[in-house]
């Protein structure tokens, strides 16, 4: 009010067009720029360790292993891949090679599967079938994590490169079901009362390429009561399971584990091999591999390395916009 009771019009300074254009701007990025992912190498230059041999004295085991570590200074956080039946530590180099060039110490086992590196002259029902195949392989990647402690005596170079407090495990069908026995899936192994557990709390998440459901391999509907950890899985609408099982079946350790940080990716036209990333062509199939690459890269990047903008990627289902309409999600 003006004294002597006149009303006081008070304007208001409308923004310029130019100013809301800006805001506009500021709020779409903040909105894609965790969006960024792609299948193209990361800033890293990634040199490889090969031909070295583990040798575990308690189970007398060799276990062959490669890594991929950035060419860079720094702690990186470790990821082990379990590769899946009959195949060997030189099968993933697509993803030993990409996780690294994005800063991760990337090492791949070879199991006593393996036909190239243990020389296993069995079937793959045969592989799937061995009880002692199912306990090997967790302890395989245990024994692993104990020997980092140590790098020095077999992998100088990687000296002051661990960061032993954020490991994660992942694995490909069989390597699959090795990376949830680290992650608190428990199996009934032949002669046992009761499920069996491998879980290596020193992991601090999963990632489970094509994994198997339950009815085989020890797995029944409450194996994946314990898997506390952050879990992603994925697997394709023609990844049918080795006896016969429908893609479906890949999906259990998802449907029925517990919830929290749990997520789930299915690739329209995947294939069982097609997160092995074996081939030359630049079809759909190469699409699907490439959405594994971004997907598990995104994952990682949200529980190994605290990243809020990759975890809101994950949750947002991010990879649609690289996939388009060929992966469906779930959460929980």
């Amino acid at each position: 009010m003006r004294e002597g009771g006149g009303n006081l019009a008070v304007r208001h300074k409308q923004p310029s067009w130019m100013a809301i254009i800006a805001v506009i701007l500021v709020c779409l990025w903040s909105r894609i720029g965790w969006c960024q992912y792609a299948p193209t190498s990361g800033p890293y230059k990634v040199l490889t360790v090969d031909n070295l041999v583990l040798h575990d004295p308690a189970r007398n085991k060799n276990i062959p292993i490669k890594i991929y570590y950035p060419a860079a200074l720094g702690r990186f956080p470790v990821i082990i891949f379990s590769h899946g039946a009959m195949a060997s530590k030189d099968s993933y180099s697509g993803l030993g090679q990409y996780w690294a060039s994005y800063g991760y110490v990337s090492i791949h086992p070879s199991h006593a599967d393996s036909v190239a590196d243990s020389g296993f002259s069995g079937t793959l029902r045969q592989a799937l079938s061995d009880p002692q195949g199912w306990e090997n392989r967790p302890e395989d990647i245990s024994f692993i994590i104990d020997s980092l402690a140590h790098v020095e005596t077999f992998a100088p170079q990687l000296v002051g490169k661990l960061d032993l407090q954020h490991i994660g495990v992942g694995g490909h069908s069989f390597g699959a079901y090795t990376a949830g026995l680290i992650g608190g899936t428990t199996i009934l192994l032949p002669g046992k009362a009761a499920p069996q557990s491998f879980a290596d709390k020193r992991v601090s998440a999963v990632v489970l390429l094509s994994p198997q459901g339950e009815g085989i391999m020890g797995l029944s509907a409450r194996s994946w009561d314990a898997v506390l950890v952050p879990m992603l899985l994925m697997y394709g609408s023609r990844d049918f399971g080795p006896f016969g099982q429908e893609p479906v079946w890949r999906s259990e350790a998802f449907a029925k584990g517990p919830a929290g940080n749990k997520y789930e990716v299915e690739l329209e036209g995947g294939t069982h091999m097609g997160f092995a990333g074996l081939f030359r062509d630049q079809g759909h199939r190469v699409q699907v591999f490439q959405c594994a690459q971004l997907e598990t890269l995104a994952f990682w990047d949200a529980y190994l390395k605290q990243d809020p903008k990759a975890r809101q990627y994950v949750e947002s289902h991010g990879l649609q916009k690289f996939s388009g309409d060929i992966a469906r999600f779930a959460n929980k």
